[in-house]
Order: C-alpha cells, then sequence, then structure tokens
C-alpha cells in the first residue's frame, strides 16, 4: 500500500477515487508510565515514556487507515494527514489519520509490478 500526504504519486496516474478513509486510536500510559514521565519531566529533556506511546499510536492509526483502504479495493492512500490531541487532562493521546482511497497504476506499464 502507498501512502502519501501530496495530492498525487509522481509515476502513478490516478485510475478511481474510493472515497475518504480513517483511523483513529487513542492510547492511555498506565500509572507506572505516568510516574515514570514525571520523573522524566523534572530533569527536562525529551520525555521517553510520552515518545514511545505516541509513536505506538501514530502506527496503529496508520495500520487501521491501510486496513480499511484495502476493505475499499484501494491500492493507495493520498492526502494523508495526522492529527494529535491530547485528552483526558494529558493521561491520554488521540491520534487520528485520513487520507483519500485510489486505485493508482504506474504510468509506464513495465512498472506495473510495483504497485
Amino acid at each position: 500500500m502507498i501512502v502519501v500526504t501530496t495530492p498525487s504519486i509522481p509515476g502513478y496516474k490516478i485510475i478511481k477515487v474510493l472515497g475518504v478513509v480513517h483511523g483513529l486510536t487513542i492510547r492511555a500510559r498506565g500509572i507506572g508510565g505516568q510516574i515514570s514521565a514525571s520523573l522524566q519531566l523534572l530533569r527536562g529533556g525529551r520525555i521517553e515514556a510520552y515518545t514511545s506511546e505516541l509513536e505506538k499510536a501514530r502506527e496503529e492509526a496508520l495500520n487501521r487507515i491501510i486496513e480499511r483502504a484495502k476493505a475499499m479495493g484501494a491500492n493507495a492512500i493520498i492526502g494523508a494527514d495526522f492529527e494529535t490531541s491530547d485528552i483526558f487532562q494529558g493521561t491520554a493521546v488521540a491520534v487520528s489519520v485520513y487520507g483519500t482511497a485510489v486505485i493508482v497504476e504506474p504510468e509506464n506499464k513495465a512498472d506495473d509490478e510495483k504497485v
């Protein structure tokens, strides 16, 4: 599955637009992770506990949008955009990603096996 933030994919032409797709996930830190993050906050610098959780949430949201696009028959997603929000007073993070599910084919038919 090709996923891009741009409205087109260089070297490919859009054959069919299938519609908007989205993926959403909400992840919370456990009490141990919150304590760890609080201690890191006191020291300053990067807060690894939150960075790790945000990375997991981003990957999960991306996997969900890809699965939804595949279910629609798409082989690519264009215009992908991520949004992140803190919820529950910063104890959880919500990550959503949305884009347009499309069917693409290589402009050069000899490259057809790449899709």
